[in-house]
């Protein structure tokens, strides 16, 4: 195929070969509509147009592909324009070799796409007509993704017309592709032409000091636009990195055992433009560096910085340009003030910076009241403690309380931890965050925001939380936080009273913004510790429950202390990437209690240590209990002999707090203490029988 082609196939025209591939399927499915076999036509179109998500065949979809042109449109005339701006330059023009060289691009895409579609547009309307602005782009993508529902119905009611349907769908769908992709090599083309002018008369020092310059708030803008156009046509945040790669030959992996990975690029379409000027029209490589180094990187970082919940740190030891293809390094929390190789560090801290709180929740562990501690931790030892946190990592650290936004500091404590690297975010039952709350929050530099809520009915929630009018002002919260763009987060109880209201709690979150849903299985501990918890069959048909709504809805979800559900997610073949283990406690994850107290989770309330006498570091690393929950041979009875010992873990507070009476005898008393029973014991409240007993 080369022969036929100007640019490298491989590098440059991916998305011409999964449009090939898809016509292929779109063949196969008109042949089973004629056999009057519509269940396979439906798993075609599904294919086709929402993709397949893993393996050799791994394909976006007409979706995918269409918002990932429409995002790389928008940052290949991004980095022109901002390089312009910080330069203060004009644009030099470069329309004559610009004509060039896309004329043999759009050569290609004729070869390539001729069985496919006709081309949409030449390069005078590609010079000339105004680029779609978000708002556009969504219209646009909405109206295709309905196109593709009424086709879907007509297959699923067996409409003999489905056919002629399906085939206009696909010529919808493959002309807008084609059409970004156009425009997109267009811009690309364009930048790099411009940016070789520019080193011609400014030097290649100068430019690349214009590129450091501003390549963060490069990368930040164009992320957040993609972002915007994928929400708003209903996929998950997640979606993002497969979208944004889609047109990519790539090798990637991730360890939970080292906290790291690689992804290998083994092909650039913007390198390929790239390669092709510089091999035909003289352009210099050393400029195609500078936007690997640069704007790619910064690109590739926002990216994954909005995808992944965890800090991370970034390196790129192989630039496309100079080694033939592209590698980036991550690594998970890392902190350069962490001076060891150790395997667990922690990922995700919460600290309850107060005790204090203006409602009365039923099933509060912590047994948060109207006055704070008098010891709590000052504004100075919370720095303090934000420092000695980043001598192990850099984690997400979830600032909580009681009610956090009644410490007068806390603005102070979230603008500290965010210059210290750490990812900050902040729970709370949103009674005290309007519009200017949540938009003194962004700029203090909080990363997400969770907000309590227990049911789509108001009384019911209120009554729960134990104040009138919690639920007007959780739902009035959450809003304000999204109009000044905080990634939101609802988490939800789960009670015998909302068992049933979990879809709908789901729809209300999704109606208001929310993008993260977190559904907490009750502990028995605090004043939780009076409630009646629902059975254990019930709590693991509730997570069953759970997954199999995600795909209605565009939430992110995730049940909290129920480490069991890796283990149903494995079962239900559901991708696990988001997720490192059950049970984090102790291995990536513990709370700081209001006074210092370090222990392993919220709701396991054994005292470890205390940050005002003894350095974190070594509470982290030196703590025998930490250490035995890191060691999953330590667990007994069918914990201990499950197969899945390693991915769930077990809840190890449920075990703790249904396996000793202290919750007996100390009624509401839930501060951190001595150890007094046995936190290796078995979850008693898992059915499943491991295959070992």
């Amino acid at each position: 195929m080369d022969a036929l082609t100007n640019f490298d196939i491989r590098q440059c025209h991916k998305w011409a070969q999964l449009l090939r591939a898809r016509r292929q399927k779109l063949i196969e499915a008109q042949a089973a509509i004629e056999k009057q076999d519509f269940d396979s036509a439906t798993r075609l179109l599904k294919q086709i147009f929402t993709g397949v998500p893993s393996g050799k065949q791994a394909d976006p979809g007409m979706g995918g592909s269409l918002l990932y042109h429409m995002a790389m449109v928008t940052k290949m005339e991004s980095e022109t324009q901002v390089l312009l701006d910080e330069l203060g330059v004009e644009l030099p023009n470069v329309s004559a070799q610009l004509s060039k060289i896309y004329r043999d691009f759009e050569s290609d895409a004729k070869e390539l796409t001729h069985k496919v579609a006709s081309l949409p547009l030449g390069l005078q309307e590609i010079t000339t007509n105004a680029r779609l602005g978000t708002k556009e782009k969504i219209i646009l993508f909405n109206k295709l993704k309905d196109e593709s529902k009424k086709v879907e119905a007509q297959l699923t009611s067996k409409d003999p017309k489905a056919g002629e349907a399906f085939e206009k769908l696909f010529g919808d769908w493959a002309e807008q592709v084609i059409r970004m992709r156009l425009i997109q090599e267009y811009e690309t083309i364009k930048g790099l032409l411009v940016t070789s002018e520019l080193s011609k008369t400014m030097g290649l020092s100068a430019l690349e000091k214009a590129m450091a310059k501003v390549q963060e708030k490069f990368g930040e803008e164009t992320v957040s636009i993609a972002l915007d156009v994928t929400l708003k046509v209903g996929l998950r945040r997640e979606k993002l990195q497969s979208v944004m790669l889609s047109d990519h030959f790539i090798n990637m992996a991730m360890s939970t055992e080292t906290l790291d990975g690689r992804m290998e690029f083994l092909n650039c379409p913007i390198y390929g433009s790239h390669k092709y000027a510089t091999e035909k029209y003289g352009v210099s490589d050393k400029v195609s560096e500078l936007f690997c180094t640069h704007f790619c990187f910064a690109h590739a970082k926002a990216m994954l910085d909005t995808v992944l919940p965890f800090p991370f740190t970034l390196w790129q030891p192989k630039l496309i340009a100079s080694h033939g293809n592209c590698e980036y390094y991550l690594k998970l929390a890392y902190s350069p003030q962490a001076q060891t190789s150790e395997r667990f560090v922690p990922l995700v801290m919460s600290w309850n910076v107060t005790r204090e709180c203006n409602m009365k929740c039923s099933h509060c562990y912590i047994n948060a009241t109207e006055k704070k501690l008098s010891n709590e931790l000052t504004t100075a030892e919370g720095k303090n403690l934000m420092d000695q946190i980043a001598q192990v990592s850099k984690p997400l650290l979830i600032l909580s309380g009681g009610e956090p936004l009644l410490r007068s500091d806390i603005y102070e404590l979230i603008h500290y931890g965010a210059s210290k690297g750490l990812k900050i975010g902040l729970g709370s039952n949103g009674s005290l965050i309007d519009d200017a709350a949540a938009a003194k929050l962004k700029a203090a530099g909080i990363a997400t925001v969770s907000i309590s809520l227990d049911s789509h009915i108001p009384a019911q929630h209120d009554d729960f939380r134990g104040v009138t009018g919690a639920w007007e002002k959780a739902v009035s919260a959450c809003k304000a936080l999204r109009k000044n763009n905080v990634l939101v987060q609802v988490n939800t109880t789960l009670t015998q009273q909302n068992y049933s209201q979990i879809d709908d709690i789901m729809s209300l979150s999704e109606e208001i913004g929310v993008e993260n849903f977190h559904l907490f299985f009750l502990v028995p501990t605090g004043r939780g510790a009076k409630l009646a918890d629902i059975s254990p069959q019930k709590y693991e048909d509730m997570i069953s429950n759970t997954f199999a709504k995600v795909a209605k809805h565009s939430l992110n979800v995730r049940p909290s202390c129920a480490p069991q559900f890796m283990r149903i997610a494995k079962g239900m073949g559901l991708d696990m990437r988001q997720w490192v283990r059950g049970c984090l406690a102790g291995l990536y994850y513990c709370r700081v209690y209001p006074n210092g107290d370090v222990t392993p989770c919220p709701y396991l309330p054994i005292k470890l240590g205390n940050v005002r006498e003894k350095n974190f570091k070594e509470i982290w690393f030196n703590s025998l209990i930490f250490k035995a929950l890191r060691d999953p041979n330590s667990l007994k009875g069918k914990c201990g002999a499950c197969e899945y010992r390693s991915l769930c873990g077990g809840c190890r507070a449920r075990a703790y707090g249904l396996s000793s009476d202290f919750i007996d005898y100390c009624g509401d008393l839930h501060e951190p203490s001595e150890l007094k029973s046995d936190y290796l014991a078995e979850d008693p409240w898992c059915v499943y029988q491991p295959k070992t007993l």
